[in-house]
């Protein structure tokens, strides 16, 4: 039976096959033809694309050129007459004649330093507009540390030439440090007395100043009941301040911060030591460069809710340094 199938199934193939070839020949003629002319249509696009990309490439090397030269006008003629340059404040230098007198200051200014562009990207928006982003490195003269920099330029295409409509440059990202500058007002020693106890706190850079310590002491009649370490670093998912926080009795927890309009939001969660999870929401009101209010409200440790806390935090001075006495004469 099996044989007898086998057999069945080859002579329906090979019908198949025999139909399809009479019937099929004459689209799949048509569709090769078709698909042919796509893909060659594809490749003069793409070479279309190609040499566009090559004539914006050679723009940034006549920029490149012209600023090594030093030459202002031959930098401008590169632009529209109603280009734009828009610096990382925001600051915004438009039309020609206006880009050859910016040009002709830096080179004023900077008579021996040229630049070194190096191109990351170039990206089309239909045939007459393109996004190239870059890089750029000054070249000082001997002893002088270069500068570099991240641009973008729109380049637009008129009576078949490219040219500069807007060139942007794009901010350097912040650094871990630049980004807790916001938060370096913390660093020193604080303090905060109430009837409860007493809390006092250290604050320091950490870890290649990527990182604010915080080293906090709970006290109550002078003896140590808690100590509590914080570390403060920017999320760079998040792109917000996030804290991590460890205590002597195995509790730990963290928290995300949130800059408001008088200082920072902190929703902050936490497990204590038998397992059971706290949350809170707190708020830092810095009231001058010494002193900050501390607020923690909708408590919550376990299924019991707490009552809000608020404290005025002060730095604590230096303690005064004791001069040894000067012996007496004889």
């Amino acid at each position: 039976m099996q044989k007898l199938a086998s057999i069945r199934n080859r002579r329906a193939i090979g019908i198949s096959a025999i139909l399809a070839s009479i019937i099929l020949s004459p689209i799949t003629v048509s569709a090769q033809v078709t698909v042919s002319a796509q893909t060659s249509e594809v490749k003069s696009e793409d070479a279309e694309k190609a040499a566009q990309e090559l004539a914006i490439r050679k723009t940034v090397e006549q920029f490149a050129k012209a600023y090594n030269a030093h030459d202002a006008k031959a930098v401008a003629d590169l632009f529209l007459p109603q280009a734009q340059i828009v610096d990382e404040g925001d600051n915004t230098i438009q039309g020609r004649d206006n880009i050859q007198n910016l040009f002709a200051e830096v080179f004023e200014q900077q008579p021996e330093t040229g630049i070194k562009v190096d191109v990351e990207s170039i990206r089309f928006i239909g045939t007459n507009l393109a996004v190239e982003l870059g890089s750029t490195t000054t070249v000082p003269p001997a002893g002088q540390t270069p500068e570099a920099g991240r641009y973008s330029v729109l380049h637009i295409r008129n009576d078949g030439k490219w040219s500069m409509g807007l060139v942007r440059d794009i901010p350097a990202e912040p650094t871990h440090r630049d980004r807790l500058e916001l938060l370096g007002w913390l660093v020193g020693d604080w303090i905060d007395e109430s009837r409860a106890g007493t809390v006092r706190t250290t604050c320091r850079w950490a870890d290649n100043d990527s990182f604010l310590l915080q080293e906090i002491t709970v006290l109550r009649a002078d003896n140590v009941i808690m100590t509590i370490s914080q570390r403060i670093g920017w999320d760079p998912l998040r792109k917000q301040f996030k804290a991590w926080v460890f205590d002597s009795e195995g509790g730990y927890g963290e928290s995300n911060w949130t800059p408001t309009e008088t200082g920072w939001l902190i929703k902050a969660t936490s497990v204590n030591n038998d397992g059971t999870v706290a949350s809170a929401t707190n708020h830092i009101e810095p009231t001058g460069l010494d002193r900050y209010v501390f607020q923690s409200v909708d408590r919550v440790s376990g299924n019991e809710l707490l009552p809000s806390v608020q404290v005025t935090v002060v730095r604590q001075p230096p303690e005064p340094q004791v001069s040894e006495p000067i012996p007496a004469e004889r």
